[in-house]
């Protein structure tokens, strides 16, 4: 299981929790699988336990265990609070707080109602015990030294109380539906640091960058998505920072993430993965671009880039306008990735399994060094047809290395 997969499962066991509780203890979580790194996720993740027992052990220190099976699915734990370290054994979990808060608090105020009853009950139970008649005087005393055990309460007594959790419990989920509309409502968060680095992995979201002038930092708007739904990781780096964003769970038909960037942003590097929804991305000079479709349909602008890389998986379309850089990748397992124009000085890869793949390079294709192969798919480079495996010198040390199995590969030339 990878870290997304983690943090995003236990996010969901944990929706029953507040948010800042719910996000100190993904953090918690996010610390070890930063520290492990990426190549040891899955380890990282098998030694932390499954999602739903680490979930179930935290609730169980917050109070919340009746939660679980009114809601009929495990809730998630409590996190640390600020500046908590993690215990050397993940297992153990994070610090859970004390105090009253959720349940607990709804669970006091049952018990303070039971208690008033009682009291109640006892003052009627001393009467009918001592003289077995309602009309018959007791003193203080007498009731006190008489009345040995604690009488059942009273038919009315129960139905006070079952009328006072009744109430409370529908001010609870109006209260619950309140914050749901209020969570799902537009949002806006700027991250004032400097951020070099920039990841988003989003399902059936549509996705706008924007360049504006109006801003000053790197600034994320959400709009029929609950914010609290969005897992944000920022990674400080040496000398920038790096902003990953995830969309655990919660968006709802429709649901829009904007990334705006200041004009004068130092952003390097850029990194989509879009599962389904819709993308578009305007004109940019990075360092590097990957974007990885998985059914999304994304438009891009003109990149100017050391690499870039488009990928489609899926069934999605990936359209640019231009593409400029040293090394750069056009993948379409699935879809279709399409560039209008395309400027490389070192490489060009082109692959299509079962998708298509067109572009227009820029200059002559005797200018280029080919290696091509079709596998049984169709491929056409410079308006021939080519079949098999095939091998061309070329005037530069620019290279064009294309592979077709069963898609569509063609690749014209301006010069």
């Amino acid at each position: 299981m990878t870290k997304y997969e983690y943090l995003a499962k236990l996010e969901q066991l944990l929706a029953a929790m507040p948010q800042q509780e719910r996000r100190d203890a993904l953090d918690y979580y996010a610390e070890y699988f930063d520290a492990a790194g990426p190549d040891h996720e899955a380890e990282t993740a098998e030694k932390l336990g499954d999602p739903e027992t680490v979930a179930r052990k935290i609730l169980e220190g917050e109070g919340m265990a009746g939660e679980e099976s009114s809601a009929g699915a495990t809730p998630p734990p409590a996190g640390p609070s600020a500046g908590d370290t993690p215990p050397e054994d993940p297992a153990v979990g994070p610090v859970t707080r004390t105090g009253l808060h959720g349940p607990g608090l709804l669970a006091l105020f049952v018990v303070i109602l039971l208690l008033v009853a009682l009291a109640l009950a006892l003052s009627a139970g001393a009467l009918g015990f001592r003289g077995f008649g309602r009309d018959q005087k007791v003193s203080g005393a007498t009731s006190s030294s008489t009345v040995e055990q604690t009488p059942a309460p009273t038919a009315d007594t129960q139905v006070l109380a079952e009328e006072s959790q009744s109430q409370a419990t529908q001010s609870t989920a109006a209260d619950d539906a309140t914050a749901s509309v209020q969570a799902t409502s537009d949002w806006e968060t700027a991250y004032d640091m400097t951020i070099s680095k920039v990841d988003l992995e989003l399902s059936n979201v549509d996705l706008t960058i924007l360049v504006d002038d109006s801003v000053s930092a790197v600034t994320l708007r959400g709009s029929g998505v609950a914010n609290d739904a969005v897992w944000v990781d920022q990674q400080e780096l040496t000398r920038d920072a790096k902003l990953e964003v995830r969309l655990a769970a919660g968006a709802s038909d429709g649901a829009a993430f904007t990334l705006v960037l200041p004009v004068s942003t130092a952003l390097q590097d850029l990194e989509l993965k879009l599962t389904g929804g819709s993308a578009v991305v305007p004109d940019l000079t990075l360092n590097e671009l990957e974007i990885d479709s998985l059914g999304a349909t994304v438009q891009v602008g003109s990149i100017t880039a050391r690499q870039a890389e488009l990928k489609e998986e899926a069934g999605g379309s990936i359209e640019a306008a231009a593409v400029t850089a040293g090394e750069i990748s056009l993948d379409a397992t699935r879809g279709s990735v399409a560039v209008a124009s395309v400027t490389v000085s070192r490489q060009l890869e082109v692959e299509a399994e079962s998708g298509s793949v067109t572009a227009t390079v820029q200059g002559a294709a005797a200018d280029f060094r080919l290696e091509a192969e079709n596998k049984g798919g169709s491929m056409t480079v410079n308006g021939e047809t080519i079949t098999g495996k095939v091998e061309r010198a070329g005037n530069t040390s620019t290279s064009i290395e294309a592979e077709c199995q069963s898609g569509t590969v063609t690749l014209s030339f301006t010069g």
